[in-house]
């Protein structure tokens, strides 16, 4: 596996810089808009896997927060399943929405302090990302692209999504939706999250394993949202995916269909 090299600055610092200008932007925005922050926050109840293509299931909470203002958002990026960062939209024309975004996952991806094989291949350290994302909507369809790119150097490489979904509001209150996805990765992100090297295979006792670009997996989402008052709401989330190609052949996945789940409660103001 390729060494990380270190990006200048943390990616604490990087972010609280770039949450600055983005908040220095849309303050000065407002200056000359009358149209006010908005604001959302929430909690939820998560299950998903450990790893992808781990057995084991992780549960916990997960706190949410969201301001945006003009064409900023501030928060989970937009598409992109990052779970926090600072996005703008470049355009938004009529059905077409196109956004840019830098963010970073919450905490490693994976550690290697834990008793078991898989820690044993080392941690992937938490990074830096940018998001490229698009979208489409037509009626009750809406089509989602994003092309999400490690920029802080822990060699996590690029992954592109792309998702169709398909949504129905049977009372004015309740929103449903659902749709199929896929997701591509290049060959260093393939190597990072999927690959071993003969160095990992010694201290962990997997086969050697190269891992390449390509289709990575196959996903199937479905979602609920319910608006109890102006200011609150439900929601949960299902996804269904199914690991393909070299990240289905790694010696490291146990489980190649996997499931997550999520509740959740949300307060805007």
């Amino acid at each position: 596996m390729p060494s990380p090299t270190p990006p200048t600055l943390t990616h604490a610092k990087l972010l609280l810089a770039i949450s600055c200008i983005g908040l220095t932007v849309a303050a000065h925005a407002q200056a000359v808009d009358e149209e006010a922050w908005r604001f959302s926050v929430g909690m939820g109840l998560i299950s998903q896997p450990k790893y992808p293509g781990s057995s084991e299931t992780r549960v916990g909470a997960m706190p949410t927060f969201s301001a945006s203002h003009g064409r900023w958002q501030i928060g989970a990026l937009p598409g992109a399943g990052v779970p926090v960062g600072v996005s703008y939209t470049l355009m938004q024309d009529g059905p077409w929405r196109l956004g840019v975004g830098v963010g970073t996952s919450l905490g490693n991806p994976r550690k290697g302090n834990e008793n078991n094989n898989f820690s044993q291949l080392g941690t992937i350290e938490q990074t830096t990302l940018g998001t490229l994302t698009g979208s489409y909507t037509e009626g009750a369809w809406a089509a989602n692209a994003s092309i999400v790119s490690d920029v802080g150097g822990h060699a996590q490489g690029t992954r592109a999504m792309l998702d169709v979904m398909y949504r129905i509001r049977p009372t004015d209150r309740l929103s449903l939706s659902v749709g199929p996805g896929l997701t591509w990765v290049d060959s260093r992100y393939a190597s990072t999250y999927y690959g071993v090297s003969d160095t990992q295979s010694a201290n962990t006792g997997y086969a050697a394993y190269k891992a390449g670009a390509g289709l990575s997996a196959l996903r199937l989402s479905a979602g609920a949202d319910y608006q109890l008052t102006r200011e609150w709401s439900l929601s949960a989330k299902l996804g269904l995916t199914q690991l393909q190609g070299d990240a289905a052949g790694s010696p490291t996945v146990d489980k190649k269909n996997q499931a997550s789940y999520g509740l959740f409660a949300n307060y805007r103001f």
